[in-house]
């Protein structure tokens, strides 16, 4: 645990810091064409994304354009959940009644509204329709030689590079984020793919960052139960990085438990469920140490076994659980003790 550690827990502390810190038809069934894209973005009134970053409580309900390659595709019971990338060193996840890709790697055009919740940030998108980025650039681009376009593209020019100067506070992006995890991950199991890393870091900041919980608990979580082996099984039944037994991560929406995105998914939120049963609902920043424990013991033994011993089970194993998650937890923060 201790090699290589000291360079994760510097650059992982930024995102504790960080982390303190009339409605149209979706039509999400197939990609649309370039053109088509264009004219029902121009139909929509789509918002710049800068503008939405900016003060996404003044947009709720507005339709804004997310261009990126899509980096995780998580399906459940309640819906599909895409992860996208983007040009400008973003992450967002967008949901969706139907996938517009099967796996991860293409590059598409999104537009997303905003929903009621995106009051502070980009929390809550739905996906209305999308086409293939590269043949938007294309159409794009033919646009503007032709000079049909070319204000409104000074304009969006401007509009960037004023967002730009007005955050050069700060020092690092959601992408310094994604490599400093994702080069955590290699290190703590060095026979992942690049890309089975990178996907498992994406998906570990943008669950996290979802439900309300430091992603550094996340990754000391899943070190814990399986060491980031995504086929991992337990004598017990117990599938996947977040080791979910089958019944949780059916009740979670979890259909494919082994997908690394959908385990992440359900383990986080069954992290989060047993962190409000344990403390009453409260918000991360309120946490004690004793009500983190308390969750961590329900995590592994249930919280019928925690409520029924008043406190964390007699059971050597789930105490030694508690302690070395908590002390992996620690360590990724940099606290002593």
């Amino acid at each position: 645990m201790t090699r290589g550690n000291s360079h994760l827990r510097c650059v992982i502390l930024v995102l504790g810091i960080v982390f303190l810190s009339g409605q149209e038809a979706l039509c999400t069934t197939g990609a649309l064409s370039a053109r088509e894209y264009a004219t029902l973005r121009k139909k929509l009134g789509a918002i710049p994304l800068a503008k939405a970053k900016a003060n996404p409580a003044d947009c709720l309900g507005k339709v804004t354009e997310i261009r990126g390659r899509i980096a995780g595709v998580s399906k459940g019971s309640i819906g599909t959940t895409i992860i996208i990338c983007t040009r400008e060193d973003d992450s967002y996840l967008i949901d969706t009644d139907t996938p517009p890709v099967e796996n991860p790697g293409p590059a598409l055009a999104c537009l997303v509204r905003l929903g009621d919740t995106c009051t502070h940030s980009l929390s809550e998108l739905k996906l209305i329709a999308f086409t293939y980025d590269s043949e938007l650039r294309r159409l794009e681009e033919a646009w503007s030689r032709a000079d049909v376009v070319r204000s409104s593209v000074s304009h969006t020019r401007t509009q960037s590079a004023a967002d730009n100067n007005s955050n050069r506070v700060r020092i690092y992006s959601t992408e310094d984020l994604v490599r400093a995890y994702r080069q955590a991950v290699k290190q703590f199991n060095p026979k992942l793919s690049d890309f089975q890393a990178d996907t498992i870091a994406r998906s570990i900041l943008a669950f996290s960052y979802r439900y309300g919980i430091d992603a550094r608990l996340v990754c000391a979580v899943i070190l814990a139960e399986s060491r980031f082996r995504i086929t991992a099984t337990s004598p017990a039944g117990a599938i996947g990085l977040g080791q979910l037994m089958p019944t949780t991560a059916a009740g979670l929406g979890v259909s494919n438990a082994f997908d690394p995105v959908e385990n992440i998914y359900g383990s986080v939120r069954y992290i989060r469920s047993m962190l409000d049963r344990m403390s009453g609902g409260k918000k991360w920043s309120e946490l004690s140490w004793g009500e983190l424990a308390l969750a961590l013991a329900a995590y592994n033994a249930g919280p019928g076994t925690v409520k029924k011993h008043g406190g964390i089970p007699p059971y050597r194993e789930t105490r030694n659980y508690v302690q070395k998650v908590i002390s992996i937890y620690k360590q990724l923060c940099g606290v002593k003790g």
